[in-house]
């Protein structure tokens, strides 16, 4: 099982950044207010993601949540400051979204893997945090929840993007608007969670399902992460067309060598960085 390393940079206050054979773990680290997201949090969070998208060592991102809870949300604090913002001008508005914003379409368009393993309450921020990874393992205690209707804001972190291409534009709609939450089993079954497992075996899952994802082609993976991201946009003519430019990549590279050379050997395949 692949360990997920406590490591804690210095000068990050609200989250642990740690890698380890390959992952990046990314690690939600304000327990005690139940991994709301403030404006450092935002920042470190944006930070830490980049960091892992630009190191050619990674080959997938974690994203947990320490404590009970993987993250309930904006900060009550930066609520109420939101007004205040927004009436100061849209130049200052304007700069917090794009450090709000940076973190959650920094994990959807990089090329690498990335996962949410999700504990407890994902509300609000935190359930787009968790949208916007490719993938989530959640535990059986999960409650997910689009709340923002609530305080009379919308979903503006591209967890609307996400939830209509997982679960359709109605289901979409009325999670936005009527801000209920979506408990374990509704989640499993409607597709927001991947895989859904007892609480205390959440780690040992995600670290199960990395491991077969990274057991496989970082090429391949790229190429089909984003040849997936734009399949509901693209005719399907032209999807063919990008699949075959894709897989040419493929079979020209290093990964699809030795891919096939550790089948014929009866060895686990060894890609580089």
């Amino acid at each position: 099982m692949i360990a997920f390393p406590p490591m804690a940079d210095a000068g990050l206050e609200t989250i642990r950044y740690g890698t380890s054979e390959g992952l990046a773990t990314i690690t939600l680290a304000r327990p005690e207010q139940r991994n709301a997201l403030n404006a450092s949090m935002f920042r470190e969070l944006g930070d830490a993601a980049q960091r892992a998208g630009d190191d050619p060592a990674v080959r997938a991102v974690l994203v947990r949540g320490d404590g009970p809870s993987f993250c309930t949300g904006i900060d009550l604090a930066v609520m109420g400051d939101l007004a205040g913002l927004a009436s100061s001008g849209e130049e200052g508005f304007g700069r917090f979204v794009s450090l709000a914003q940076r973190p959650f379409r920094t994990l959807a368009l990089m090329p690498k893997p990335t996962l949410a393993a999700v504990q407890g309450h994902a509300l609000g921020a935190g359930f787009q945090l968790a949208l916007a990874c490719d993938l989530r393992v959640a535990g059986h205690d999960v409650k997910f929840g689009m709340l923002e209707a609530r305080y009379g804001l919308i979903p503006d972190l591209g967890g609307m993007h996400h939830l209509a291409r997982l679960i359709g534009p109605a289901r979409a709609k009325e999670l936005v608007w009527t801000t209920r939450t979506v408990e374990a089993e509704e989640a499993e079954r409607i597709g927001l969670a991947n895989r859904v497992v007892p609480v205390e075996r959440l780690e040992e899952s995600a670290s199960e399902v990395l491991q077969t994802v990274m057991a496989h082609s970082p090429t391949a993976v790229r190429l089909s992460k984003a040849l997936i991201a734009r399949a509901h946009e693209t005719p399907l003519e032209e999807e063919l067309e990008r699949e075959a430019e894709a897989q040419s990549e493929t079979v020209r590279g290093d990964d699809h060598r030795e891919s096939v050379a550790a089948f014929l050997e009866g060895r686990t395949p060894r890609f580089g960085p």
